[in-house]
């Protein structure tokens, strides 16, 4: 049976708009070996990014960088809105604890947190939480695909760094510098 032209049309519309939609919508990553990615940041883009980080006043710079970034429009959290002021606060406060306890614990690491701009977050990650709004800088250079519950950057002295993707409890502080290189060495080979 022949279909006519306008519904091959339709189909064909609705078949471009499907690809655009997944396309274009945040990538949730749970497999462990595609979580992360590796890489290297030339000179010149690690003299930037250290200009860009010194405009932080929060934070002092230091050797090792880490960054989780956290994306406009992300609904990792949706589930925790409908709950009460009490329990989003306990929540941002044990988040933000974390970080303070994993930041003193290494003395050489600046742990950062930044978003994209835009208004549309969680009521976790829009406001109680010292996080940054990146004007484009960090997106541009890291953070350039966008992941459902955010992506965390590891940036070392050398210039290697290694994202963990969708990464909504932070958990590229639990890992060590055996971890960290472990993880440089089987993604750089990918």
């Amino acid at each position: 049976m022949k279909r006519s032209p306008k519904i091959n049309l339709l189909i064909s519309s609705i078949l471009f708009l499907s690809i655009v939609i997944y396309a274009c919508s945040p990538k949730l990553y749970v497999d462990e070996n595609k979580r992360y990615e590796a890489g290297t940041l030339t000179g010149k883009q690690i003299d930037s990014l250290h200009l860009f980080l010194k405009q932080n006043e929060r934070l002092a710079l230091k050797d090792t960088i880490i960054i989780k970034y956290d994306f406009n429009k992300d609904d990792c959290w949706k589930d925790l809105s409908y709950q009460n002021a009490e329990f989003l606060n306990n929540v941002r406060w044990t988040f933000q604890k974390n970080i303070l306890e994993k930041a003193e614990a290494r003395p050489k690491v600046a742990i950062y947190q930044y978003r994209e701009e835009g208004k549309s977050f969680s009521p976790i990650k829009s406001k109680g939480l010292e996080i940054e709004t990146d004007p484009g800088f960090l997106k541009k250079l890291l953070f350039k695909e966008v992941t459902s519950c955010g992506t965390s950057a590891i940036i070392l002295p050398n210039g290697k760094f290694l994202l963990v993707k969708s990464d909504p409890q932070f958990s590229a502080l639990i890992l060590n510098a055996n971890d960290i290189e472990k993880k440089l060495q089987e993604n750089l080979v990918k």
